[in-house]
């Protein structure tokens, strides 16, 4: 008799254990349906050097080699049918890295975002509201592809423009967007957002807001348009001393040259963002730009960019006296032709402006697995108190892509980029060679 008890007493217990079991895989598989996850990685080869003038000589004898491995954790949360969160885990070196030896993964981006119409038991099959809380993404191109550490097969070609003022800060940001089944127009959006000017944390006096409102309009047969304002108040952190302020302890807006590029050079560190237009101290900085887009299939993309952007401060010399750019000769600090390398820490009240044009086109020659692109972009410094002669940045990218599977991307380009002396260009005279990347995302 005891022994049939203990025998169904362990039938009991495994019944029971076998019950918890399931109902664990079952929330653990409930959970897994609910999460979204890609990681992304990528390998560069480059041979690039800078031209003859560059700002630091040793940049114009390089030796050709492997960059460092960028890589991507990206996982997003739904949380319900109408709240998700995300998060894009990170090592990239050409953005937050010091130098070759900080290797370190860290929050490249994240936030919550909120389906409103769905929250307040509205939801609608053609309309959406969203708020979006956390880091926000700001830029103001669209309709082509933009790197991000191992984040590039979006981008037909290697790194980002010369004018691709990009970043992401923390704040807020609502988007409302409206499609329709049929008709000329085939969709609309409206997104503004408020974010400070950091990717941090900055609560210092008189540290301003960076504001966005962007519009854009869809048609049928692929035409695309889309108008950008950008406006950042961080002027008042500034204290004068006999003209010229210094930016010591003051926070810029983090769009003032770009995000993280790809063509990296010997005598600066891996974040620099060296090969972007520098005239912007990123104080009142505002900006404005259309973009115009023709994408009447998945073969064949065309993209068109004209804007301006404008800053009421000019980077100087210690001396106060205005300089093209960050980057510029001197000696102690004072512009001097002969002088060495100094990168400005000083602004003095001046209007400068940078106005450019970018255009980029795309087309497979196999359809989902060979392309080819070009992008030509030209920036020219308008800025008040610069000369304007030899006042242009002008790049030329020609590259190729190669999908091995829907995953596996590589990619070769040459790029040329030329730099006037009155240009803001950080790299001196310009630089040019060949680059390549082979990606995987999965």
């Amino acid at each position: 008799m005891l022994k049939n008890k203990n025998t169904k007493f362990a039938i009991s217990l495994l019944t029971a254990a076998m019950a918890t079991s399931m109902s664990a895989q079952a929330d653990v598989s409930d959970y897994l349906d609910r999460v979204d996850v890609d990681f992304l990685l990528m390998q560069n080869f480059q041979s690039i050097q800078a031209k003859e003038g560059a700002f630091r000589p040793e940049d114009e004898v390089q030796e050709s080699g492997f960059g460092r491995v960028r890589a991507n954790l990206q996982l997003k949360f739904h949380i319900n049918e109408f709240i998700t969160a995300d998060i894009d885990i990170a090592e990239e070196p050409n953005d937050f890295g010091g130098g070759d030896r900080d290797f370190s993964f860290h929050n490249d981006f994240a936030g919550v975002e909120f389906d409103l119409f769905g929250l307040y038991g509205t939801p609608k099959e053609d309309e959406n509201l969203t708020l979006r809380l956390g880091n926000i993404g700001a830029s103001p191109f669209q309709f082509k592809g933009f790197q991000d550490g191992a984040d590039n097969q979006g981008n037909a070609l290697i790194g980002n423009g010369i004018t691709d003022y990009a970043t992401a800060e923390n704040g807020a940001q609502l988007s409302y967007t409206k499609t329709y089944d049929s008709g000329f127009l085939r969709s609309y959006n409206v997104a503004g957002h408020i974010t400070t000017s950091s990717f941090g944390e900055a609560f210092q006096e008189d540290r301003g807001y960076n504001y966005r409102l962007q519009g854009t309009l869809e048609f049928e047969g692929g035409f695309k348009a889309g108008l950008n304002l950008f406006k950042a108040n961080q002027g008042d952190q500034l204290n004068f001393e006999n003209g010229v302020a210094s930016l010591d302890g003051v926070t810029t807006t983090n769009y003032r040259f770009g995000d993280g590029e790809n063509y990296n050079f010997s005598a600066s560190p891996s974040n620099e963002r060296d090969t972007h237009v520098g005239a912007m101290p990123g104080l009142e900085q505002s900006i404005i730009q259309l973009n115009l887009a023709y994408q009447p299939s998945d073969e064949t993309s065309l993209v068109f960019m004209v804007g301006k952007s404008s800053d009421d401060y000019t980077f100087a010399d210690a001396a106060g006296n205005a300089v093209a750019g960050i980057t510029y000769f001197g000696t102690d600090g004072v512009a001097d032709a002969n002088g060495t390398t100094y990168d400005s820490n000083s602004v003095i009240k001046g209007d400068t402006s940078v106005e450019y044009f970018v255009f980029e086109a795309q087309q497979y020659l196999i359809p989902k697995q060979l392309y080819v692109a070009a992008r030509y972009s030209e920036a020219e410094n308008t800025s008040d108190l610069i000369e304007q002669t030899d006042n242009t940045v002008e790049r030329i990218q020609v590259a190729a892509g190669y999908w091995f599977n829907d995953k596996t991307l590589l990619k070769v380009e040459y790029v040329n980029q030329e730099e006037g002396v009155n240009s803001a260009g950080q790299i001196g005279a310009g630089f040019d060679g060949f680059t390549s990347e082979i990606s995987v995302k999965f």
